[in-house]
């Protein structure tokens, strides 16, 4: 390890010149940024005495470039130091000694590492003689870093209790920062030559550029990327991976990127995480409505299990606020540098992420070169992957050619001539990690060991040379994936044993931190755990995963949602194994696996992502099929079936589904379940042509809430129920329940409901031409949005002003309707674009873009279906409508016919407002082919279903079409 000792030189001095409480708060921030700035680089603040600080590297996990980062951390806190303003607050002059060597450290579990050795007490020496403003260095410390730093001449110092040492003083930093890398690099130079030349590209074209490295395990990816970062030296860069197994956190390696650009430890409670995350952005892009909304939406991908930042949104919309996010992250966390971000095992990562890396990449606008790492089975699952796109670079990497392979080997044997280099060649077959461990396993075990032709024989060769300790530990930890926490493994492996499996390069310690605090390790490679994993029979395998998935559990005290499908993955593979062996407590994990995925489910639902919801309810309904479950818990999973299904595909199928569930839900008796089961059905029967039963199951729905004494679904069922009211034109009625339904949303604190009945209540009043009421309630839901934070209060808010702008004859309802067609198109899903769609295409056309309102229309309806998708039936007249009138002022008849007789179709009865607009379509068909007495019939039979409604403004459009149609008949 390498030790950092700083002091403040002459602090009593400055005591003498300042107050005592000003030095005291400015020696407080001195110090908390120079363990920022230690913890930054690597290091363990070891402890603060008086004046110093006692930092290492390398403990409780060493890194290859410990005493460069310690130099290079040194050189920042001097910097710190020496920034600070003279006369204006106290600044300090530090002396900084830095030494490099073996020492002995404690077990990692108390609140220090209680390093010792001698190096520890020349760093002591090296600090004490250092010059004000000096970093001096020990010779192991200079030795290692002399092709990265710059040193003055050898100055030997004489330490008390250890003797001369021969210490030199840091100038500068030399070169950029370089990792070393101990395999050496054959083989691939063509491979780089192309990476090197997208590095280039992007730092002439300042735009990002994907780069998917694909190959077989082994085959030097990783090392292949570690080469391109070597010779590159992106100013800014970083390395994620996905998880290694199933279903799990959705946007895990994204998650880790910001936590560990905040400086977030998996211990930090909510808030302090949270205002990490704001710290960190705000000191990014300063305080502005684009870094709160950057803030916002990255504290959700943190922290993305907390119900204040869950919303009832789509996958897709969380997915593109998440990307557009990140994109302004990191346009201003790299400036004007380029960056680089290294993807690995993206084979592992489920479709929303290959989807939002995808979105990213279309927002970002800074220059990144992202390169993935995968196997091809990605391509089987991803065909298209990287396809299409003119900034995308894949790679295939084959096995090294013999000629390679053999210089390879040779570069790693080095001078051991007992080593067969051809056996070698012949065995490995040009993969370059069965090169590696074959290599290893024959200088730890001589020439004459037994080495298995395959990498399998060797990984498992080498495992099984380990003490029998260290082979369990590494196959418990295999049950968990490539990293684990080391206190999750059942047997409580002792130092010893990780000591053991460290030193034969099986695992690394890590300086991360786990769930419970705990040091994490991780498996030097995935086939290490692979092979592993496959010695366990499966009773073994089952009884590790039902341990690690309770032990994450509890591990995860208040951020347990976090983990939440890592548990249940755990528990549905216990449970998996122990049903296919018939053993003893199968039923009882089964019933274990069923709770964690519908509440992982149910979690992934609160936070909008649908897709994985839908997989995790599925595999968790797929479990209670096998082993049955409590028949409540059970209609609970199909009921959330049935919803997200229904929010999903909008189809005929998912309603019948809906039915079933209703159903199921009835029979057991009023419950959340149930009431969200009634009120989507019965929005779906309004929608169509019964509005009497879809008030009845509204008003079941009421009754429901009441019965099981929830204010919050009382409020969001009341404001529900205002929507057949609205479809049979009665706005006034409308109006005072959803103002009813507004005072109750507000005092049962249901603030997910109130942008959207602000909203409704602004579209009332446009109906009923009380604009300067619309215009009060618009800002004030534009208002509320802002503050929420939610793409989907924002999507309605922005609609409400589109709408609210364009009935006071405003040309800036362009703008707002562009801003509302935005949020929709990230937001998603059927219903949401075509209500963009409707205002965006009305507000183009009325203020001379005609073409622009056809190409909304277009690209809207082809996503539509009227047979397909019934509930979208008076969202598709409403477009056929629009789309018929912009036909015929381009005297296009034939599409103007066709497109109002879709809207005519597609009306549904009981729809007043639109039953009315497809008429004065027809009509308006009617009169440009001179059927003027067609159209004078068709115009009073909508005048007539409109007189007991108060659609004000629909009313004086059809007086208005009925005055034009017999105008023009009396000038004829």
């Amino acid at each position: 390890m390498t030790v950092l000792f700083a002091d403040i030189v002459d602090s009593s001095g400055t005591t003498r010149t300042y107050d005592a409480e000003i030095l005291r708060a400015a020696l407080g921030r001195t110090f908390a940024r120079i363990r920022e700035i230690l913890i930054e680089h690597g290091a363990t603040v070891e402890k603060f005495i008086g004046d110093a600080v006692m930092a290492v590297f390398g403990v409780p996990a060493a890194h290859e470039d410990d005493a460069e980062r310690a130099v290079r951390a040194a050189i920042a806190i001097r910097q710190l130091a020496s920034a600070s303003p003279a006369g204006v607050s106290p600044g300090f002059i530090l002396r900084i000694g830095i030494n490099s060597g073996e020492v002995v450290t404690g077990d990692g579990e108390g609140a220090e590492f209680l390093v010792t050795g001698t190096p520890v007490i020349v760093g002591a020496r090296l600090e004490e003689n250092a010059k004000p403003g000096e970093i001096l260095v020990g010779p192991l410390t200079r030795e290692m870093t002399r092709s990265r730093i710059s040193y003055g001449p050898i100055r030997p110092i004489n330490a008390r209790g250890v003797g001369i040492i021969e210490s030199a003083g840091v100038i500068a930093v030399s070169s950029e920062f370089l990792r070393r890398v101990v395999t050496p690099f054959v083989g691939r130079e063509s491979e780089l030559r192309l990476l090197s030349d997208v590095h280039a590209r992007v730092r002439s074209t300042r735009r990002p550029h994907l780069v998917t490295v694909f190959g077989d395990p082994g085959i030097g990816k990783s090392r292949l990327a570690t080469e391109f970062l070597r010779r590159t030296s992106p100013p800014v860069w970083a390395r994620i991976a996905c998880l290694p197994y199933g279903q799990a956190i959705t946007y895990w390696p994204f998650q880790m990127l910001i936590r560990g650009e905040a400086g977030i430890s998996p211990t930090d409670a909510r808030d302090a995480a949270q205002a990490k995350v704001e710290a960190k952005v705000a000191a990014l892009m300063g305080d502005s409505a684009d870094s709160r909304r950057v803030s916002r939406a990255l504290t959700a991908l943190v922290l993305s299990h907390d119900a204040a930042t869950a919303s009832d949104v789509t996958a897709d919309e969380r997915r593109a606020e998440i990307a557009q996010a990140l994109a302004s992250y990191l346009e201003a966390r790299f400036g004007s540098s380029l960056g680089a971000i290294v993807l690995e095992d993206l084979h592992w990562a489920q479709d929303p992420l290959l989807a939002l890396i995808e979105d990213l990449l279309e927002h970002l606008r800074a220059p990144l070169v992202l390169v993935c790492l995968a196997r091809p089975d990605l391509l089987e699952r991803r065909p298209t992957w990287g396809a299409g796109r003119t900034n995308a670079l894949a790679l295939a990497l084959e096995p090294l050619e013999e000629h390679e392979t053999e210089r390879l080997t040779r570069e790693l044997v080095r001078d051991r001539t007992d080593i067969p280099v051809s056996d070698v060649v012949a065995r490995t077959e040009g993969n370059p990690l069965f090169v590696e461990e074959y290599v290893r396993m024959l200088l730890e075990n001589g020439s004459r060991a037994n080495v298995p032709p395959t990498l399998h024989g060797v990984i498992a060769a080498r495992i099984d040379a380990t003490r029998p300790p260290v082979k369990q530990l590494l196959q418990e930890a295999s049950v968990i994936g490539r990293e684990f926490s080391l206190d999750a493994l059942p047997s409580g492996p002792s130092v010893a044993d990780v000591a053991e499996a460290e030193r034969r390069g099986l695992v690394i310690r890590t300086a991360r931190r786990g769930p419970s605090g705990s040091q994490l390790a991780t498996f030097c490679h995935v086939l290490t755990a692979d092979v592993a994993y496959s010695s366990l029979s499966k009773a073994e395998r089952s009884a590790i995963h039902d341990h690690y998935s309770r032990w994450l559990e509890a591990a995860g005290a208040e951020r347990a949602q976090e983990y939440a499908e890592v548990v249940a993955f755990h528990a549905e593979r216990a449970f998996a194994l122990a049903h296919e062996l018939d053993l003893e407590g199968a039923t009882e994990l089964g019933h274990r696996a069923f709770a964690g995925l519908s509440q992982a489910a149910s979690a992934a639902t609160a936070r909008g992502e649908l897709r994985t919801a839908r997989e995790l309810n599925t595999r968790a309904l797929a479990v209670a099929e096998t082993v049955g479950v409590d028949p409540t818990d059970h209609a609970a999973a199909q009921a959330l079936g049935a919803i997200i299904r229904l929010r999903l595909d909008a189809d005929s199928a998912a309603i019948a589904e809906l039915d079933e569930a209703i159903a199921r839900a009835s029979a057991i008796g009023p419950s959340e379940d149930l009431i969200r089961l009634l009120v989507w059905k019965a929005s779906s029967v309004a929608i169509f042509e019964d509005l009497a039963v879809s008030r009845a199951l509204f008003e079941a729905a009421i009754q429901a809430a009441h019965q099981i004494g929830s204010d919050e679904l009382v409020a969001y069922t009341m404001w529900s129920a205002t929507e057949p009211v609205g479809i049979a034109g009665r706005l006034d009625e409308q109006s005072g329940l959803l103002e009813k339904a507004l005072a109750r949303i507000r005092a049962a604190g249901a603030t997910q409901y109130e942008v959207s009945c602000l909203a409704d209540l602004c579209v009332n009043a446009i109906e009923r031409a009380d604009l300067d009421r619309a215009n009060d309630l618009a800002s004030e839901a534009a208002r509320l949005a802002d503050f929420l934070g939610r793409r989907r209060d924002r999507f309605r808010a922005a609609d409400a002003l589109a709408r609210v702008l364009l009935a006071r004859g405003e040309e800036r309802a362009v703008a707002a309707a562009d801003d509302a067609l935005r949020l929709a198109r990230e937001i998603g899903g059927p219903g949401t674009l075509a209500r963009a769609a409707e205002i965006a295409a009305l507000a183009r056309e009325r203020y001379g873009d005609a073409d622009g309102a056809r190409i909304v229309l277009d690209e809207v309806l082809r996503q539509l279906d009227s047979e397909r998708m019934p509930n979208q039936r008076a969202a598709i007249a409403r477009l056929e409508a629009i789309r018929s009138r912009l036909a015929l002022a381009r005297d296009d008849l034939t599409v103007a016919r066709q497109a109002a007789a879709a809207a005519l179709a597609a009306a549904p009865k009981t729809h007043v407002a639109v039953r009315a607009v497809g008429q004065l379509a027809a009509a308006a068909i009617a009169k440009a082919e001179k059927r003027t007495e067609d159209a004078k019939a068709l115009i009073g039979e909508t005048i007539a279903l409109l007189a007991p409604t108060q659609l004000h403004r629909l009313k004086a459009q059809a007086e208005q079409q009925m005055d034009s149609t017999s105008v023009r008949a009396r000038a004829r």
